[in-house]
């Protein structure tokens, strides 16, 4: 499995302005969050990405993608209605092709010398399979994010195949549908 194009999702209400923001790097530049996403895009490899955006916003984000500019295509969302619906409006971008789905409102920080997409990219490649990098979260923060169950892959120390992806399930969902072996009782 190839991925050779990427999708940022930034039209959520909540969100739109984040990747806008100015940030001071590692190296201590200053860079827009946005350019932090590019480049994170870029060390996998990547460099043909498209940003969905709400109306209007698409000189703001050329703006605040510095040098990357020249490379993006912009999908518009309408209305916000949901990660799966954003994903849609990029489906012109993408067409049939595999692709890296970043989210706007994350920094991505890895504690490997590659960087979380490339490691991903990587993955999916040696996996020959969608691949999704998420993190265990306590019960009491499930309202928040969309949670999966499954179970670990034999022989692959944190990998695991996913078996139920639901979105915001109560506590009491979570516990009947969702249970992973090997993570403690209440996360998920």
């Amino acid at each position: 499995m190839k991925i050779s194009k990427a999708v940022i999702t930034t039209a959520g209400p909540d969100q739109r302005s984040l990747p806008l923001q100015t940030i001071v790097d590692q190296a201590g530049a200053e860079r827009s969050v946005l350019q932090l996403l590019l480049a994170e895009a870029a060390g996998a490899g990547i460099n043909d990405i498209c940003l969905v955006i709400a109306p209007g916003d698409e000189a703001r984000y050329r703006a605040a993608a510095g040098d990357f500019a020249r490379q993006l295509h912009f999908a518009i969302q309408s209305e916000p209605l949901g990660y799966g619906h954003a994903l849609a409006c990029a489906r012109e971008f993408t067409g049939s092709e595999p692709f890296l789905h970043l989210v706007s409102d994350h920094l991505y920080v890895s504690y490997d010398q590659a960087g979380c997409a490339d490691q991903l990219v990587r993955l999916a490649a040696a996996e020959q399979c969608a691949v999704s990098a998420v993190k265990a979260t306590r019960e009491g923060l499930l309202p928040y994010y969309g949670t999966l169950g499954g179970r670990p892959v034999a022989g692959r120390h944190g990998l695991y195949r996913s078996d139920r992806v639901l979105e915001k399930p109560t506590p009491t969902v979570a516990e009947q549908l969702l249970l992973v072996p090997g993570l403690r009782a209440g996360h998920y």
